[in-house]
């Protein structure tokens, strides 16, 4: 499992999309993610590919996990 295996998925890409879009907020709360595989792989990485991820994926993992 690696970090690029986050990158490449497509609920990745989807927040991506959406948060510089303006809309992540909006629709958070319309279960428009089915996030429950990314969220998956992020908890299979070891601590320390976590901390070496990027503060965006951070971000966007923290988003879907509800923590902000």
């Amino acid at each position: 499992m690696s970090i690029e295996h986050i990158e490449t998925h497509p609920v990745y890409k989807q927040v991506l999309n959406d948060s510089f879009g303006g809309i992540m907020y909006n629709v958070a709360n319309q279960g428009k993610y089915d996030s429950a595989d990314i969220i998956k792989l992020w908890d299979e990485l070891t601590e320390s590919q976590r901390g070496m991820a990027d503060g965006i994926i951070k971000g966007a993992i923290g988003f879907l996990k509800g923590q902000f």
